[in-house]
């Protein structure tokens, strides 16, 4: 019988550089220990619940999750295993840069090992942008610049505003207000006039970008920076690689930049409790997730997870050093096992602000009502 392992994969650009022929880390994988390898990617709006649908019945050997955000919940409710502490000299576990790291364990135990990061990062079109930018910025000054860009020729400004995307997006503009969205109990902590100023702030910066952008997810946002058709733009880091490939209109012109309050989620492979052979499961993360194989991921996406990577490839990708910046100063939300849960009340309170249905007072106020009746 055929040796075999299922994965359950994001639908995000990184995730291509495994199943790409060009690579063929996955053939070369079965080549060295006869196990073939299955990746089942779903889209990012579809992922969480064929995510939560497969611990419930077997599919899946290996799944991704989205870093603190998801792996509290799943280790508390039993659905990722504990990777064991066989880690050989070869796979360098401390290599992994040290935020990551914090991230992808759990009360000081392995569950997950990383793939890629996803935070936030600015793109701008060097020669439009009558400023010197600085590498790093707050959302005020963000503000400003987009104001003093801002002509009749062109869109200004791209935000990430689809419903599936659009908390982690505000993330920024809450802490750039000194707050943020729970704390570790779980309780909102955005109710409050700080909280207002920046939903209104986001909703502001609605007024210099496409007239559909309530519909920008990843895709959206990745063409309108890649085809030069915005001055300025915030994606995730992860998306970077694909922005910068060969169908980017004139690349050697974006500049990179990070925010002040930026925010990352490493996305990770974990072990299904439902997961047919742990052993061979823990075999194919070490491989999957190696220097080799994290260098490889850091040129096909733009933002890999170990230092060495970043160290050697740092003259090739000139935005690694605002990325490792990024990294370096992005803070996760609090490990709470209900995250999904209250990001996903919130989301449907800011999605009504965004498209003036209700005030941004009443939206988070509606918000933070329904938030604490739950915890």
């Amino acid at each position: 019988m055929e040796k075999q392992l299922k994965v359950l994969a994001v639908g995000d650009p990184a995730v291509y550089v495994y199943v790409d022929d060009k690579y063929n880390f996955l053939k070369e994988f079965t080549k060295e220990t006869g196990v073939k390898i299955y990746f089942d990617i779903v889209k990012w709006v579809d992922y969480y619940p064929t995510l939560i649908n497969s611990f419930r019945e077997y599919k899946y050997d290996i799944v991704m999750v989205a870093g603190h955000l998801w792996v509290s919940e799943l280790v508390e409710k039993g659905n990722l295993l504990e990777l064991s502490r066989n880690f050989g000299l070869d796979y360098d576990y401390e290599d992994i840069i040290p935020s990551i790291r914090e991230e992808i364990e759990y009360n000081k135990k392995k569950y997950l090992l990383p793939s890629f990061c996803d935070g936030h990062l600015l793109f701008y079109r060097k020669s439009e942008i009558k400023e010197n930018l600085a590498e790093r910025i707050t959302i005020d000054e963000l503000i400003k610049i987009v104001e003093n860009n801002t002509d009749n020729q062109k869109n200004t400004f791209v935000l990430k505003a689809h419903p599936s995307e659009i908390f982690l997006d505000l993330l920024p503009y809450l802490r750039n207000e000194g707050i943020d969205a729970f704390d570790n109990d779980g309780n909102p902590l955005f109710d409050n006039q700080k909280g207002y100023s920046a939903l209104q702030k986001y909703i502001y910066m609605k007024q210099y970008s496409p007239k559909n952008v309530d519909e920008f997810g990843n895709e959206e946002v990745l063409n309108a920076i890649q085809k030069d058709k915005c001055k300025l733009g915030v994606s995730w880091s992860g998306q970077l690689g694909q922005i910068m490939n060969d169908q980017c209109i004139n690349p050697e012109d974006i500049g990179f930049i990070s925010l002040e309050t930026s925010w990352n989620t490493t996305w990770s492979f974990g072990i299904n409790h439902l997961c047919q052979d742990q052993f061979l499961a823990e075999r194919f993360l070490q491989f999957i997730t190696s220097k080799e194989v994290d260098k490889a991921v850091g040129a096909y996406c733009g933002n890999p997870t170990r230092n060495s990577s970043f160290e050697e490839e740092k003259e090739k990708y000139r935005w690694y050093p605002v990325l490792q910046n990024m990294l370096e100063r992005s803070k996760p939300l609090p490990h709470l096992t209900v995250t999904g849960q209250l990001i996903s009340i919130t989301t449907k309170e800011i999605v009504k602000a965004f498209r003036h249905i209700i005030s941004p007072q009443e939206a988070l106020r509606n918000a933070a009502n329904i938030i604490r009746e739950v915890v």
